[in-house]
């Protein structure tokens, strides 16, 4: 069992996100580039020093527990803390490839017309990741998932004077919103299933067998067909193709950060989805199909990010193969793993 971690390390977990909001009003409140990436670096690195914090201070004992902890003065369901590994291990991904990409963008910007508005929507897009890492609200799961997208999207469409990077935003923007109604709806059904939003009741609900009733198997299949669509599956992957014109720092973020958020939300509802063999046969179905086309088609491109976005298809398939095979500690490793290679590969293309 995983000990719940003490009331100063679950603060520091719930400060996190509230850093990435405040340095984005920061960066947004004045029109000096030089101030914003200033707020910037500073508020990534604190970030990034909070989780180091959260991490060291003992917060995993054990794997695989869904215990939470409540911060103080945060003794309301909606703003519940989940600190357990998956917690820790991705508060250290994500606030690390946030302090490289967000010094990589100071550099890569540098003459940029709009560097205020980039850094003011880099650090929503993290603040709406970091929210959805330490919830233990599947409502505020849900929600943080949308803003993520939202605000990544103002990012795509950075360069307005690139057409294809705009078209292939907009794609994006719709079959993302096909997704957010499945969400929706999948979390209505959860919540009228078993009368919880909270993901540690939900988990405790489940060690039983599933309600008399057809809600618990809609919401696995519609979080299941929300992942696959999120995680850029076929027959939903050409924006991720298309996208590739937009700020390299961005598609590094995109491919590291964002893309493989739908793995990250199986783990977190492995209960309910491993009771629904339905739901794992889609995952297995859309991600081996994914694998095996994706893979393949990527041998044949030439160019860099071209290549990195279909390798990128092919491992959200491989890692919605392990959760629909029931293997959600390797999805845990495989997304690490992808992260840091993806991150690394994408700002190392440079403009290619």
């Amino acid at each position: 069992m995983l000990e719940s971690i003490s009331n100063g390390p679950a603060a520091g977990a719930a400060i996190i996100p509230a850093v990435y909001a405040l340095t984005a009003l920061v960066a947004g409140a004045g029109r000096a580039p030089a101030t914003a990436w200033a707020a910037a670096r500073t508020g990534t690195l604190a970030a990034l020093v909070l989780a180091i914090f959260v991490a060291i201070s003992g917060a995993i004992i054990h794997a695989g527990s869904f215990s939470h902890v409540v911060a103080p003065g945060l003794d309301m369901p909606f703003f519940w803390l989940r600190a357990d590994a998956v917690t820790v291990t991705m508060l250290l991904m994500v606030t690390f490839i946030a302090a490289v990409i967000t010094s990589y963008s100071r550099r890569y910007l540098d003459g940029d017309a709009d560097q205020v508005g980039y850094v003011r929507w880099l650090m929503a897009t993290l603040c709406a990741v970091a929210v959805l890492i330490v919830t233990n609200s599947l409502l505020m799961l849900a929600l943080a998932w949308i803003a993520t997208s939202l605000a990544l999207h103002n990012l795509l469409t950075h360069f307005a004077d690139r057409p294809q990077a705009i078209i292939a935003a907009h794609k994006k923007f719709l079959v993302s919103r096909l997704a957010d109604v499945f969400l929706l709806a999948a979390v209505a059904c959860v919540g009228a299933a078993f009368g919880t939003l909270e993901l540690d009741a939900l988990a405790s609900a489940l060690r039983g067998p599933l309600p008399d009733s057809p809600l618990p198997m809609i919401a696995a299949v519609l979080f299941a067909l929300t992942a696959i669509i999120k995680c850029a599956q076929l027959p939903f992957h050409g924006w991720l193709i298309q996208v590739m014109e937009a700020p390299t720092p961005v598609s590094a973020l995109l491919h590291a950060g964002v893309v493989n958020i739908g793995g990250i939300v199986m783990i977190r509802l492995a209960p309910l989805m491993s009771q629904v063999e339905l739901a794992q046969l889609l995952l297995v179905i859309a991600g081996t199909t994914t694998v095996l086309l994706a893979g393949l088609v990527m041998t044949t491109r030439v160019s860099i990010k071209v290549n990195l976005a279909w390798s990128t298809s092919a491992q959200m398939g491989f890692m919605l193969v392990q959760c629909g095979l029931g293997a959600y500690s390797l999805a845990l490793l495989h997304i690490v793993a992808h992260s840091l290679y993806k991150a690394h590969a994408f700002l190392a293309s440079g403009g290619a």
